[in-house]
Order: structure tokens, then sequence, then C-alpha cells
């Protein structure tokens, strides 16, 4: 009973969220893993590269963001839970991938980066997405109604990017 009262409910929800996101989009890490052989630098083009990185997108920019939203009571635990499960879903993701050394060329920035931080910055524009369409544009700006409004949206953007990936740069 202690514990409830530590913690609110929107981060616990957020943890939990973050928590199960990160794990999904372990997911892309996988990908990448068996995509080819070692010594892997730089994502497949095309297609293949853009598939790799769909499950952090989904995980991270829309099931982190609108599973909070789903449960929460009012609009404000609504976004705080949102943000907190992105942010907690993307920092793992980024810690497994720098612990296991998964760098990725980015050629437009001419560095290398852990992939679980390219993928983590990629799907900041789906998770803003669901939170601007759910919360921030509904009329009650939580529950049921709005976390689908959230999903729909982080998904179509999502999405989206993954299909014009290849063909943009």
């Amino acid at each position: 009973m202690a514990l409830r009262r530590l913690f609110p409910s929107w981060l616990r929800r957020g943890f939990q969220a973050g928590a199960i996101g990160a794990l999904l989009s372990g997911g892309t890490l996988l990908a990448f893993e068996l995509s080819r052989p070692a010594p892997r630098v730089a994502l497949p083009q095309g297609i293949d590269g853009s598939l790799i990185l769909v499950p952090a997108l989904l995980a991270l920019g829309v099931l982190a963001v609108g599973l909070p939203i789903f449960l929460a009571a009012t609009r404000s635990e609504a976004i705080f839970g949102a943000l907190a499960g992105f942010m907690v879903a993307a920092d793992l993701l980024m810690a497994v991938s720098f612990v296991t050394r998964q760098l990725i060329a980015v050629h437009a920035l001419s560095r290398s980066y852990p992939l679980g931080v390219v993928a983590a910055v990629l799907a900041v524009l789906p998770a803003l997405a669901g939170i601007a369409v759910g919360p921030l544009a509904s009329r009650h700006g939580f529950g049921h109604s709005a976390g689908l409004r959230t999903v729909l949206a982080g998904s179509i953007v999502a999405l989206a990017m993954a299909l014009i990936g290849p063909y943009v740069g």
C-alpha cells in the first residue's frame, strides 16, 4: 500500500509501458543482428533497412505512448504517462544497443551511433504525433478513445516513415 502512494499512477503506467515497449523494440536489434553477416556497419539499403526499424518505431512510438493514455484517468496523467513510457522504453533500448555494441553508420552526420539511439530518434515523430492527436486534440484527452486515436496516429506516421524511408536520401 505504501508503494502505491510513493509513485503516482501515471509514473507506474509509464514504467510498465516503457518496459513492454523496450522488450518489443528489441526486435530491431535482433533483426539487425540477423540481417547480414558480420561486419555490420550500416543498415541494408531499401525496404530491408526500413523493416529492421519497424519494431522499434511501433514499440517506442506507438505502444509505449498509447498504453498509458489508454489507462489514464485524466489528461495530465495521460500526457505524463505517455512521456514517461517513451523515455523509459527509449532509454532501455539505447542501453541495450550500447552494451551489445551494435553501431551503425549515419552518413548524414558522418559518424557511427548505436542502433538503439538511431531507432529512438526516429520514433520521436510517431510518439509526438500520437500525443498530439490523442490527449491534446480529443475532447476528453484520456481513456479508450484517446488511446485509440493515439495508436492510430502513431501507427500511420511510423508505417509511413518505414515506407518512405528507402526513397529518402
